[in-house]
């Protein structure tokens, strides 16, 4: 479907939410602008994130967005750009053995495992074999495997999809701060440091700094602190273990970045408290309970990473203005890469509704609505 070019969108925003967002739009042929008060790629959890991909997740709905994004890799034209920067190694989930989880994991099995997909139990010994060693034959847990699944080099994945709004004429801004959104007479105004700009619609996708620009929204900043491992093992791929609170990403043969649990909160990223010898101690701890090939003293170096929260850990996916011209993506709880392509569709589905689209569009819409937070 291609649209009127003179329907004007500013999204605020260059992670890989607002990036994948923009230039979906810019493919249907709106007239975009994509602003990002750093450079694109290079802010918020994008800078930061290892940008794991997996289907299987706790929460039904956002195993069901990133099974949306699996498809639209294949699909649409931002996924086959989108999935050039992903490298699909497979990934190993590991989490307590217990009834709930095993539910959980054969739901996914059922729902969301087929050719283009596969999801499959496997043992320890299995993981093991799969992970060059890494992962621990001993350890006690049930265990998914998704060897179609991995982690994506996801600043050049940003990068990328800049380009595609750039090379559909229209405009990226880096290194523009916006001071101030808001809507009145059918018009959406962003106003910059020496001018506004106005347009039919807002897509805010500014992530941790949400508060900046919409305080009324329930979101806040929370640390996701990170570590960079030299191991003497060779890691092809990454694993999660949920029991244990950690995962590891593979940077290079012998190098890898692992995950913290500690979870800080401020409004804005700025006012985040991160303490260097407790981040560390932690990710030892867990790393070492996970029974990973690792010694406290590999850590290389200590990464401040951090994302936007919602109370209930969903993101919201809703306007926020009675006029309707201003649509915010936020609160993707370090997930945004997995799920950013559905969440591009959901979004040009709200500017651009078609009748196909209004089922799809009304369970969303409840789902990840502002309104959950407001009745």
């Amino acid at each position: 479907m291609q649209a009127d070019k003179t329907t004007q969108i500013i999204v605020i925003g260059g992670g890989i939410v607002g990036a994948t967002v923009a230039a979906n739009l810019a493919l249907k042929g709106l007239n975009v602008s994509l602003i990002e008060q750093e450079t694109i790629g290079g802010n918020g959890a994008t800078k930061f994130s290892g940008a794991l991909f997996r289907v299987h997740d706790p929460d039904h709905e956002i195993a069901k967005l990133t099974r949306r994004s699996v498809e639209l890799m294949q699909e649409s034209q931002v996924g086959k750009i989108f999935k050039k920067t992903f490298k699909q190694t497979g990934i190993i989930y590991a989490a307590e053995l217990n009834q709930k989880n095993i539910e959980l994991i054969k739901t996914s099995i059922r729902d969301y495992s087929d050719s283009l997909y596969p999801l499959e139990l496997i043992s320890a010994e299995k993981a093991f074999e799969l992970t060059n060693g890494c992962y621990s034959k001993h350890n006690n847990r049930i265990i998914l495997f998704e060897p179609k699944g991995g982690f994506g080099y996801i600043r050049n994945t940003a990068s990328n999809l800049a380009q595609i709004v750039r090379d559909t004429r229209n405009l990226v801004l880096e290194n523009t701060k916006v001071h101030a959104i808001t809507t009145e007479n059918g018009k959406a105004i962003v106003q910059l440091s020496h001018s506004t700009i106005e347009a039919d619609y807002i897509v805010l996708a500014i992530g941790a700094w949400t508060k900046t620009l919409a305080y009324k929204l329930p979101v806040n900043a929370k640390s996701i602190p990170l570590a960079n491992i030299r191991t003497p093992y060779s890691t092809n791929m990454p694993i999660i273990d949920t029991e244990t609170g950690t995962h590891i990403v593979p940077l290079n043969e012998y190098y890898y970045q692992a995950g913290s649990k500690i979870r800080n909160a401020a409004e804005i990223p700025e006012n985040i408290e991160y303490n260097d010898n407790i981040i560390e101690n932690d990710i030892s701890e867990r790393l070492i309970k996970s029974n990973f090939k690792h010694q406290p003293e590999n850590i290389l170096s200590i990464i401040k990473g951090y994302d936007s929260y919602t109370p209930d850990e969903r993101p919201i996916l809703d306007f926020i203005d009675e006029e309707k011209k201003c649509f915010v993506a936020t609160g993707f709880c370090g997930i945004g890469y997995k799920i950013a392509l559905a969440v591009s569709e959901i979004i040009t589905s709200n500017l651009l509704p078609t009748e196909l689209s209004a089922n799809f569009l009304k369970q969303k819409n409840q789902t990840f609505s502002y309104s959950r937070f407001t009745n």
